[in-house]
């Protein structure tokens, strides 16, 4: 077939009437376009790997294609699996496609996007990340601030009690550093009719700075820290940590997930679900496939697997799964080295220290994984596994051997544990987590050794014997869940035991909610002397909106809690919902019970709005008078610039700019730009590309956005920032001609002059061209061909007639 042509002399003429030379002969075959560099998105096996800027040519079948910089398919390609694959060569996209077999490259033009296939048995070890640690955006220099401030006013008979409080989170980024810190502050005043006290204190704590080292997804952290504790228990410390990062890897890499292996007679689409929720979908030709390339959230919960053949017909079957948060996926690693002096408080020695943990998922559904502990007298080895059982469940063991000097004397003993889950599809039944932990006498934890007390001086310094617990929770249907939870602990220097037990059952009727529970612990003095508190409790939630409709119950809920403690019983009732048009809730609560002191009466107020969060409250009981406050949000300082928020900024931000324009909405969390012409995006998949939009509806009058989506790719606790530029003044129409009343050429580009953000319009039919962001008065500069261009003076142009919000300035003449 012949190709497409089109005249362009139909098109185009200098207003000479000369045809001006225009080649459209890229645009006439399918993604066919102007040569040159193209900032663009890259994603490999549909997902994203980096951005970058590209030459694009267009190729052998006249479509636009990448040519790849020197070495960019070098850390994606397994060494040695491709035949005529050249470390640090430089490849183009036909290239590429005839090296790797079955690869293919693909570019979307509109949305400047380079979609890369290759073969999974291709890829390297470096595919684990979400992306390429070059494309990370380490942020702008900023200081982040999480706070909080609260008060308390209470009156009981003739004393009065006032306390205040603030809470800091505080960073300061600087290149790829991030230094983190808390603060506090409290003071608390008592007066009576013969007394009167005060007190404050103010203290820094959880003090440290961190370094991401992408290309070892690993992250390096100095101040005051705490280790993971594979096996051994985790503790304080003042030191340095070098550690696999988890965030850096691919979210279906993050948790273990067992290989789905079935069957299909024909070209088949393969559903799995859990809990009556599709995970995942995928089709699959016929034959055997192997699947794990999906993402589970939780520990356990059987895989429902569906094969639809291409006739229609279905066949299934249960995949088991349980899973332990050791477990982890074939091939992913994790370590962590740390140094540094234990910061136990005053009681302890604080020796220094090395330690180190090392896991790994050895094949499919086996995890081995161990620890290391060195210090002055002490010395601690952990060793463990998990295995996947298929329909018995999740196993794990461990075992942890010490030697220690303490008080001149040497001890050897030995830790054992196990752990255990399983779910039970068919009866509802699911053990989320059984552990079991025994210590010889002679076994010391790290903290054990470190301690100067002896071990019968507290129980809490008493040395652990055994500690197991226990939690599982069966399905009854359209009679909602039962929970229970339980944990007991003996020590070796008494026959004291500590025991807790919990059991809820919980149920849904016509959108009005119960649970009921009983709750046991055993508690003790300073002498061991034991006392079991026993605790029932009652609660049900209706929603009102579900069953009286007004503009004045909007989310409103009417609650009700009786608890018995120890044959203490007491009542609460509650009404809360919504304040129509404001982000305001309301609370109004009556309590009563056995006791005199549990009768009283509370209201509260709440609003929560894009910048900061407010509430106030107030409760009156027999004697006692309490009012409260609690002020919360979050703010990130930047050069030039400020944003606020009313949630954490701490874990890093993108910052919206849209300079000198407060209320446009960001689609992302729902909030607005304020009278700062800032936003701040709080949730964001960081290490990975994040695409933020703006609504360009019900924009303030007079303005138009350049741009309503930008890209960013930013790293944990990064504060980037994404600039909107905004235009300011009419949107016009213009219609230009020279002085012999000849209509600019199509395609011609009309640019307003002096104007500081680049604003230009492409000419359409019969002269015509769209500008926004026009002022009263001003001059546009328009060019066509090699050397054409005259220019325009335009005066009131507000004075102009408007239609649909658009000015249309008729015959301006061009000269």
């Amino acid at each position: 077939f012949a190709e497409d042509y089109f005249d362009p002399s139909l098109l185009a003429s200098d207003v000479s009437g000369q045809e001006v030379a225009i080649d459209l002969s890229i645009f006439s075959r399918p993604g066919g376009g102007l040569e040159g560099e193209r900032d663009v998105s890259i994603y490999i096996n549909g997902q994203f790997y980096t951005r970058k800027q590209l030459f694009f040519k267009n190729g052998e079948k006249g479509a636009l294609a990448p040519t790849f910089p020197s070495g960019f398919f070098d850390p994606l390609i397994k060494k040695n699996t491709i035949p005529g694959f050249y470390i640090g060569a430089q490849y183009t996209a036909d290239n590429i496609i005839k090296i790797i077999p079955y690869s293919s490259v693909e570019f979307e033009q509109v949305t400047s996007r380079v979609d890369i296939s290759i073969p999974q048995a291709y890829l390297s070890s470096y595919n684990q990340l979400k992306s390429n640690p070059e494309s990370w955006e380490y942020g702008v220099p900023a200081f982040l601030m999480d706070y909080r401030f609260s008060g308390n006013y209470n009156k009981y008979e003739k004393t009065t009690t006032k306390s205040q409080y603030a809470l800091f989170n505080l960073g300061v980024n600087a290149l790829a550093w991030k230094l983190r810190t808390n603060a506090s502050w409290s003071a608390f005043e008592t007066s009576s009719l013969y007394t009167q006290s005060s007190t404050s204190s103010a203290n820094f704590y959880n003090t440290y700075i961190e370094k991401d080292f992408g290309k070892f997804r690993s992250t390096f952290k100095l101040g005051e820290l705490n280790t993971g504790g594979m096996i051994m228990e985790p503790f304080s410390y003042k030191g340095a940590s070098l550690f696999s990062n988890d965030e850096m890897l691919k979210s279906i890499l993050r948790n273990y997930t067992p290989k789905v292996i079935g069957f299909a007679n024909s070209q088949a689409v393969v559903t799995i679900r859990q809990n009556d929720r599709i995970v995942y979908q995928t089709n699959v030709p016929a034959g055997p496939f192997e699947l794990n390339d999906f993402y589970i959230s939780g520990l356990s919960g059987d895989l429902v697997v569906t094969v639809k053949e291409s006739d229609g017909s279905e066949h299934s079957f249960i995949q088991p799964y349980s899973s332990l948060p050791e477990m982890k996926r074939e091939g992913v690693a994790d370590y962590s080295i740390s140094i540094g002096k234990l910061d136990s408080g005053n009681n302890y020695h604080n020796p220094t220290f090395l330690y180190s943990s090392l896991s790994k998922g050895i094949m499919n559904g086996v995890t081995t994984y161990g620890d290391l502990l060195l210090a002055e007298r002490y010395k601690s080895l952990g060793l463990g596994s998990t295995l996947s059982l298929g329909i018995l469940g999740a196993l794990s063991a461990d075992v942890s051997l010490s030697q220690a000097n303490k008080n001149n004397e040497n001890y050897s003993g030995q830790s054992y544990g196990l752990k255990y889950s399983k779910s039970q599809v068919s009866t509802g039944t699911t053990v989320t987590l059984a552990t079991y932990r025994y210590s010889t006498e002679d076994y010391y934890s790290f903290r054990e050794f470190a301690s100067k007390s002896s071990s019968l001086d507290h129980l809490w310094d008493n040395k652990i014997k055994n500690k197991m617990s226990l939690s599982l929770s069966q399905s009854l249907g359209e009679w909602g869940y039962l929970n229970f939870s339980g944990s007991q602990q003996e020590y070796w220097s008494t026959k004291t035991v500590s025991r807790n037990a919990s059991i809820t059952h919980s149920f849904s009727w016509k959108d009005i909610y119960f649970s009921t529970a009983y709750s046991m612990d055993q508690s003790f003095n300073s002498t061991w002397k034991s006392s079991v508190n026993h605790r029932i409790g009652f609660y049900v939630s209706v929603p009102l909106n579900k069953f009286i409709t007004s503009q004045y119950n909007r989310n409103m809920s009417l609650t009700y809690r009786a608890n018995n403690s120890n044959d203490k019983v007491s009542h609460m009732t509650n009404l809360s919902g919504e304040i129509p048009e404001t982000k305001a809730t309301y609370s109004i609560g009556r309590g009563w019970g056995n006791n005199k002191s549990d009768d009283n009466r509370s209201v509260s107020l709440n609003w929560q709005g894009d910048l900061i969060n407010t509430s106030v409250s107030y409760v009156k009981s027999n004697k006692n008078r309490t009012m409260s406050y609690d002020v919360n949000g979050g703010a990130v300082i930047y050069p030039f610039g400020a944003a606020f928020d009313s949630g954490s900024v701490m874990n890093g931000v993108a910052v919206v700019e849209t300079p000198g324009t407060k209320g446009v909405r960001v689609q992302q969390g729902d909030g607005q730009t304020s009278f700062l012409g800032t936003a701040v995006v709080t949730s964001l998949d960081y290490y990975n590309e994040n695409q933020i939009n703006l609504v360009p509806d019900g924009l303030p009058d007079g303005i138009t956005l350049t741009e309503t989506s930008k890209r960013t790719v930013p790293a944990k606790g990064a504060v980037t920032l994404l600039r909107f530029n905004t235009l300011k003044g009419s949107q016009v129409v213009f219609s230009l001609q020279d002085d012999k009343g000849k209509k600019l050429p199509f395609g011609a580009i009309v640019s307003l002059d002096n104007n500081d953000i680049e604003n230009t319009g492409i000419v359409g039919d019969e002269g015509r061209v769209y500008l926004a962001g026009i002022p009263e008065k001003g001059k546009l500069i328009a060019s066509w061909g090699k050397n054409n261009s005259c220019q325009v003076i335009f005066n009131n142009i507000q004075q102009s007639d408007k239609k649909s919000g658009v000015i249309f300035e008729k015959n301006l003449v061009c000269k």
